[in-house]
């Protein structure tokens, strides 16, 4: 078994997120336990590494990431991690928004996501 440590889930973390930019994903089960959950941002949700598989080929057949930075990765009192990220891809046309993960992992591997999403532009409706 795997000892799972901040930085090893870190860096896992940080090598998913690349792995959308450079188009270059490892076997799934790399990242992903066997039963993971997958909320994205959109509501679209996947369960079992057998979908987490088929939204990622589908995914990169349309889309391209040209951006997935991390702002940063904070570890909470019940261990599980918030990432706050800036994601900007291209389909038909480029798209970009902030968003944050919250992040469980179980024996090392990541087993539950949920995203959430904000714009990216902001603005001060009462800034005077």
């Amino acid at each position: 078994m795997r000892v799972l440590t901040q930085f090893n889930s870190e860096e896992l973390i940080k090598e998913y997120f690349r792995a959308w930019v450079t188009r270059d994903f490892p076997n799934v089960a790399h990242f992903f336990t066997h039963d993971i959950y997958y909320r994205e941002c959109t509501g679209a949700s996947y369960c079992g590494l057998d979908e987490i598989n088929e939204w990622i080929k589908h995914m990169l057949k349309k889309q391209t990431v040209l951006e997935w930075d991390i702002d940063s990765i904070e570890k909470n009192y019940s261990g599980s991690f918030i990432v706050t990220w800036f994601f900007y891809a291209k389909e038909e046309k480029e798209y970009s928004f902030d968003g944050v993960s919250l992040i469980n992992f179980v024996n090392g591997k990541i087993s539950h996501i949920s995203e959430y999403a904000a714009n990216h532009e902001l603005y001060r409706p009462f800034k005077r």
